[in-house]
């Protein structure tokens, strides 16, 4: 059997996705099941809360691979070292991991990529196989940008002139997937990209194109970014540490040319920037 945890996020809806009416029995871990996008007759979904290790061991029973995601937290290295924990002593035998690229403990400027090192080395000395998926940056977090897209026609943050490789979620999912069902990537750790590198002002005039628009990049200082962040309701550790990561990209420490990992695991090209946008439209305009 495998369990799928963050099921209602968009990396693990995506892995749901694509195991959907597969030949294997597929159990999705959710707080709110009235939040699950992708429903079918193999996928069998268990109500629990992460922070409970009553409702962990009983997502975990029967499971001989999991895929392990969660939200972005500073509670994170806690919870899914709990749930390490528990998979190991209820006889998991396989584990896909969504980490991050950059993920290092040792690394001194950015706590998430801390906690992703932290995570990583907790499953590797956890005894069982893991597969470690090193995701660049999400273009769902483009969405952050939303409003003021719709608004003003303006992206707005301390990126400068960094290029970033993005990658769509759901690519990120089939990745996922793939590795659920074959053991043959079992112990690997694979950067999952898109297919280019782009700056912001590049990200800003591509999305303009297509939705109809003009969109400029507008650059602003980390502590502009600070307060936009404030705005939206984030605690301040999740401000510092998204501020933390941006500089860390913007400051090319973490960034990575695109690699053929997508290509190469499910038959098919990541989705571009233009496809991601087209498919999120509405959100957007």
């Amino acid at each position: 059997m495998i369990l799928v945890t963050g099921a209602t996020g968009n990396v693990g809806s995506a892995v749901l996705a694509e195991l959907a009416d597969k030949p294997v029995h597929v159990r999705a871990f959710v707080r709110d099941p009235a939040r699950l996008t992708v429903r079918a007759p193999n996928i069998e979904v268990v109500q629990g809360d992460f922070a409970s290790e009553v409702d962990v061991r009983r997502a975990l029973d029967g499971v001989d691979v999991a895929f392990l995601a969660s939200n972005f937290s500073p509670s994170m290295v806690d919870l899914q070292s709990r749930f390490i924990t528990l998979a190991k002593i209820t006889h998991v035998r396989r584990l896909v991991h969504l980490s991050g690229v950059g993920a290092n403990m040792q690394i001194c400027c950015a706590r998430a990529l801390r906690w992703l090192g932290q995570l990583e080395a907790t499953a590797a000395d956890s005894g069982m196989t893991v597969t470690n998926l090193r995701a660049t940056f999400f273009m769902q977090n483009l969405l952050q940008f939303a409003s003021t897209i719709k608004q003003q026609g303006v992206i707005a943050g301390p990126f400068r002139s960094g290029r970033w490789t993005f990658v769509d979620a759901r690519d990120v999912g089939a990745v996922g997937a793939v590795a659920l069902l074959n053991e043959q990537h079992d112990g690997r750790t694979y950067v999952v990209t898109g297919n280019e590198a782009l700056n912001y002002q590049e990200v800003a005039e591509r999305l303009g194109n297509t939705l109809g628009k003009p969109i400029r990049y507008l650059d602003i200082t980390a502590n502009e970014a600070r307060g936009r962040l404030q705005a939206t309701g984030s605690s301040p550790v999740m401000v510092e540490a998204t501020l933390e990561l941006w500089d860390a990209c913007a400051s090319n420490l973490i960034n990575v040319a695109p690699t053929a990992v997508v290509q190469e695991m499910t038959g098919r090209a990541p989705r571009s920037l233009e496809d991601f946008v087209s498919d999120y439209r509405s959100r957007f305009a």
